[in-house]
């Protein structure tokens, strides 16, 4: 996050950020990072963590590790020409990650 503190002192004061500006909520995903994501994700009904709000974070490089054996799925794609192709290319990891979850008796 080099450079992008802007008017915030440190990167805790980033990452926790939750202001109301023009009534809309900004949080750390409305921040440009450099070379990876850095998103808050909530967690839904049924979870341990019901209501709970996390910040994670991933470089680009793990990205791209992860979404090539399945534990990373791509939901929607920003490339306008391939999208289709990159979404299809999730499922099918993902598909071969739980047979092969399967096959070796782990769910």
């Amino acid at each position: 996050m080099d450079g992008q503190l802007g008017e915030y002192k440190t990167e805790e004061e980033l990452l926790w950020r939750d202001e109301v500006k023009n009534n809309r909520s900004i949080t750390i995903d409305n921040e440009m990072v450099n070379d990876g994501i850095i998103q808050t994700i909530g967690a839904g009904y049924g979870s341990i963590h019901d209501t709970d709000t996390f910040i994670i974070a991933i470089c680009d490089e793990c990205i791209t590790e992860n979404l090539e054996d399945g534990t990373l799925l791509l939901f929607r794609s920003g490339d306008y020409i391939d999208g289709d192709k990159h979404i299809e290319n999730s499922k099918k990891a993902w598909r071969r990650r739980t047979r092969l979850d399967g096959l070796v008796g782990e769910e």
